[in-house]
């Protein structure tokens, strides 16, 4: 089943070096049957928890797949351009359908 990698981009401190993140880590999808689905196009706020200067949408063929890319050490050498550039949420969903009474298993009757 394909999963996701999403990046939730925060916050820019410095444009220089993000591009340079994005210029390195570009090569590092190759080979690893990644779709670009959405980078950076434009978005339409709807229900936010605080700001948000872009997002990527990228697809694996699986959850294998992508956490394999992320621990790449190619990858994991590209990630250290974007330290100070940019304040980034990165995680990996696996695609799919979870039934209502399937969903959330870890929380057991929490209240706000």
């Amino acid at each position: 089943m394909p999963a996701y990698m999403i990046a939730l981009n925060r916050r820019v401190h410095d444009r220089q070096k993000l591009e340079a993140y994005w210029k390195a880590a570009r090569p590092t999808f190759e080979g690893r049957g990644a779709k670009f689905l959405s980078v950076y196009t434009p978005l339409a706020p709807l229900e936010l928890m605080g700001s948000l200067e872009g997002v990527v949408l990228i697809e694996f063929p699986d959850v294998a797949a992508a956490k394999a890319w992320y621990e790449s050490p190619a990858y994991q050498e590209a990630i250290q351009l974007r330290d100070g550039a940019a304040d980034a949420e990165l995680f990996i969903i696996d695609g799919g359908f979870v039934p209502l009474e399937d969903r959330l298993p870890h929380i057991n009757n929490r209240q706000a």
